[in-house]
C-alpha cells in the first residue's frame, strides 16, 4: 500500500505552484526537485509536460488544501525551499573545486554552500520592514531551516549510523556558525579584504591563511561581487529563488587529481548533468532529476546528455 506523508506533501505541494510559474514564464526559475523514484503516492514519477499531469493536480487538490498546504506558513516554506536551492545549484559548480584545490567532500560541498547561505542571508537582514513582521528576517529564519533539513539527508548520505545523526548535525551546525561569524567580521572590521581571506582560507579552503593566498584571493573577490550582485536583488525575486548568480569561479590550477576530471565525473550534491540535476531523499540516497520532465531516477543519466 503506498504512503501519504505530510513529508511527501510537502514535496509535492512546492512542484505543483511551480508547474504554473514555468508555464507563463520565460525565464527558467529555480526548481525545487521533485521527490525520489517509487517513494509514495505523491511520489510516483510523472511528466509534468503531458496533459494527464493537470488531472493529477486536480485530483489531489482537495487532499493539499486540508491539510494545509497553501496557508502562509506552506508559501513561507516554498519559497525558502526554492532560495535554499539556488544557493545549492550555485554552490555545485565543479569549477569551484578546480579553482580552489578542494577535494570534493562532505565537508568542502558544506563549506562551498554555506558560503552562499551566508551572502544570501546578509541581503535578507538588510530589508528593511516598517511593519510588525520583519519579510526578511521570516525569509531567513525559514532558509536557515531548510539548510539544516537538508543538512540532515547529506549527513545520512555519509552512510553514517541513524543514532549519530543528530550528534553529526550539532557538530555540522557549530562549523557553519563559525564560518558565519567569520565572514561577518569582514563588515565589522570595514570591508577588510585581509579578514575575509582570512575566513575563506580556515572556513572554505581548510588551511591556515597565506598557505593558499591565490585561491583565497580569488574566491573573496567572487565573495565580493556576488555580495554586490545578490544585495541588488528585488525581495520578490528572493522569494522566487530566481537569483541572478554571476560566473562561478573559472581557473583550473588544481593540483589535485579532481584537475583532469570531466565535470561529469563529479559527485556533487545538486549539481547539474545537462538537464539533469542529482538531489537526496530523505535517507540521504542520491536521485537524478529532469529539469524539464520532472521525472526522477536512481540511475545517473549517460554522459552521452550532459
Amino acid at each position: 500500500m503506498l504512503a501519504v506523508t505530510r513529508r511527501s506533501l510537502r514535496r509535492y505541494a512546492p512542484a505543483v505552484q511551480l508547474t504554473a510559474v514555468m508555464a507563463f514564464s520565460t525565464k527558467v526559475p529555480t526548481q525545487i526537485p521533485p521527490p525520489g523514484p517509487s517513494s509514495g503516492i505523491f511520489n510516483t514519477n510523472f511528466d509534468v509536460t503531458q496533459p494527464e499531469h493537470k488531472q493529477r493536480i486536480e485530483r489531489w487538490k482537495w487532499l493539499l488544501d486540508l491539510l494545509g498546504y497553501y496557508n502562509e506558513d506552506a508559501r513561507i516554506s516554498s519559497k525558502s525551499t526554492l532560495l535554499y536551492h539556488s544557493c545549492v545549484n550555485q554552490a555545485a559548480h565543479p569549477s569551484f573545486y578546480r579553482a580552489l584545490d578542494l577535494p570534493t567532500d562532505f565537508r568542502a560541498q558544506q563549506a562551498l554552500l554555506m558560503v552562499h547561505v551566508w551572502i544570501v542571508h546578509r541581503r535578507l537582514i538588510s530589508s528593511k520592514s516598517s511593519g510588525k513582521n520583519d519579510p526578511g528576517k521570516i525569509l531567513q529564519e525559514a532558509l536557515f531551516d531548510r539548510l539544516w533539513e537538508d543538512t540532515v539527508f547529506r549527513i545520512r548520505h555519509q552512510n553514517v549510523s541513524e543514532l549519530t545523526v543528530n550528534k553529526h548535525l550539532g557538530e555540522v551546525q557549530q562549523r557553519c556558525f563559525s564560518q558565519c561569524v567569520a565572514f561577518d567580521q569582514h563588515f565589522t572590521a570595514g570591508g577588510s579584504k585581509t579578514v575575509l581571506n582570512d575566513a575563506i582560507s580556515r572556513h572554505v579552503l581548510n588551511v591556515e591563511p597565506n598557505v593558499k593566498p591565490k585561491q583565497a584571493a580569488l574566491m573573496a573577490s567572487y565573495v565580493l561581487r556576488e555580495l554586490k550582485n545578490v544585495q541588488k536583488a528585488r525581495f520578490e525575486d528572493l522569494e522566487a529563488g530566481d537569483i541572478s548568480w554571476g560566473a562561478p569561479l573559472e581557473s583550473p590550477t588544481s593540483t589535485l587529481p579532481s584537475e583532469s576530471k570531466d565535470d561529469y565525473d563529479f559527485d556533487l550534491v545538486g549539481q547539474k548533468y545537462g538537464n539533469w540535476r542529482s538531489a537526496l531523499d530523505v535517507r540521504g540516497k542520491r536521485y537524478f532529476w529532469n529539469l524539464t520532465t520532472r521525472i526522477s531516477a536512481w540511475e545517473k543519466p549517460p554522459k552521452e546528455e550532459h
